[in-house]
This record gives structure tokens, sequence and C-alpha cells, in this order.
């Protein structure tokens, strides 16, 4: 399939890339709009879902809120406050051992490890 890079997905790529905060795809539309409002809602949702597809940024979810998004697509993982809602990357050499192991056990090619911690943050056990 050909992935047409438009100036539109180098902006939001370039904001998730920058931006580390793993935000919601309102928060990278108004991200965006500071940038460039011209760019429409539809524009915004319809190149991330693109980006997401073509492997250049992945999503975070959980029950409890709203899918947040990732522009750093370095093996790692996530925790989540479960009271601020804070997203903090977790790199461990751990994860590349799993996928290791589950690629040689079961003969098979691990693109993507996904494991989400949920707790207290310090700032939020500190309060």
């Amino acid at each position: 399939m050909n992935q047409r890079n438009t100036k539109q997905k180098k902006l939001i790529l370039d904001i998730l890339l920058k931006d580390r905060t793993h935000p919601t795809i309102k928060k990278i539309y108004q991200m965006v709009q500071e940038i460039d409002s011209s760019i429409g809602q539809a524009t915004v949702y319809r190149n991330v879902n693109k980006l997401v597809e073509e492997g250049k940024i992945r999503r975070i979810s959980n029950l409890e809120e709203a899918i947040r998004y990732d522009g750093n697509m370095i093996l790692h993982d996530h925790f989540i406050c479960k009271k601020c809602g804070r997203i903090i990357d977790l790199f461990d050499n751990d994860y590349y051992r799993l996928q290791k192991k589950i690629e040689s056990k079961y003969s098979v090619k691990v693109e993507q490890i996904t494991n989400i911690c949920e707790g207290l943050c310090n700032d939020c056990c500190n309060k």
C-alpha cells in the first residue's frame, strides 16, 4: 500500500515525537490548531489512524480513560497513575529478553509487547 506523507501527517508525527505526555486525540488536535488552524479535526483523526496503521505511533489504552498516543516506538511499556492519569514510559531490558524468548519458543516474530502497569505515581503517593 502506498503511504503518502502529507504535511498534515508530518506535523502530527513531529508533535508526537516531541511531546512525551502521551496526548489524547483531542489534545493532538488542539496542538495542531496552535500551529496550523487550517487543518480540520477529521484530517487530524484520519492521519493519527494512518500513523498507527503504519507503525509510526502507537495507541495506549486502558478501560478507564480516553485512548492516548505515543510517538516513541522504542520497545517500552507504560505506567498509568490511577489518580492523576499521568503516563510514565517504562524501559527495561527484560522486554527484549521476553521478546526473544517468545520468538524462539513459538517460531514467531514479535512486533510489539504491550504491558500497562497501573497504580499511583510518586506525586500522588506524596499528597
